[in-house]
């Protein structure tokens, strides 16, 4: 579950990211949001391939760049309570309201 749970923290390691590659690169942090996204997607599916090899059908939890549908039903199918849904929810809003 180690992936997951840097799943669920992504958006606030999203923004860290961003500021790095803002401070490295002189662009503004604002137009790099896309940093956050693709961190989002890619640790998605690492998680998802993660699940396929361990021989869990992965095929009902949804497609992984929709990060909250994913983690939700990934918490039901797999029988797990729904924290790592409910913190990257909180850290997306809190992003939402800086």
């Amino acid at each position: 579950n180690t992936i997951i749970w840097v799943l669920a923290f992504a958006p606030i390691i999203g923004v860290f990211l961003e500021g790095l590659f803002s401070g490295m690169t002189g662009i503004s942090q604002a137009s790099l949001w896309f940093v956050t996204l693709f961190l989002n997607i890619i640790l998605g599916y690492m998680d998802e391939k993660k699940l396929k090899n361990a021989g869990h059908d992965t095929s009902k939890m949804g497609s992984v760049w929709l990060v909250p549908v994913y983690l939700f039903k990934r918490a039901k199918i797999l029988k797990h309570n729904y924290a790592y849904f409910i913190v990257w929810c909180v850290l997306f809003g809190l992003l939402l309201i800086k």
